[in-house]
């Protein structure tokens, strides 16, 4: 395994997360686990919401590309919800476009993360989002 440190897109302002991930590239595909812990509030630039940088590019087919994602919300929400991050057929590859949960609205709907906790209204712990999957390499 490798280790590389993700980071988050369209961040506003201050990134207040700390990251880990490892991935393993072996016959042009890529597996890989991410982790991004929220230490202090964080928002989203704009209603899209967050994205992930990945190791290496990927493919794009013209397909989306789904990964599983789990979100913990811990002292700030008190559960676990799990989710999808997609790469859009559109993208360039370099980074996730979209990290969704399902939310408690609209019958579980899959919502945008736009928006971590960290340590903002009194939060002993942070939000922790989880990314893994595999993807084939540029």
């Amino acid at each position: 395994m490798t280790s590389w440190t993700p980071k988050l897109t369209n961040v506003a302002g201050a990134d207040g997360t700390t990251s880990d991930g490892e991935y393993v590239l072996a016959n042009g595909v890529v597996t890989f686990t991410a982790m991004v812990v929220a230490k202090k509030e964080t928002k989203a630039a704009s209603g899209v919401g967050f994205g992930l940088t990945l190791p290496v590019p990927a493919k794009v087919s013209g397909s989306r590309t789904v990964f599983q994602l789990n979100l913990d919300g811990r002292d700030a929400d008190h559960g676990t919800w799990t989710g999808e991050a997609m790469i859009y057929a559109g993208s360039d590859g370099k980074s996730i476009d979209r990290l969704r949960v399902t939310g408690t609205d609209n019958g579980a709907a899959v919502e945008t993360i736009g928006y971590l906790y960290g340590n903002a209204e009194g939060a002993a712990n942070a939000e922790i989002i989880t990314v893994s999957g595999s993807y084939i390499a540029a």
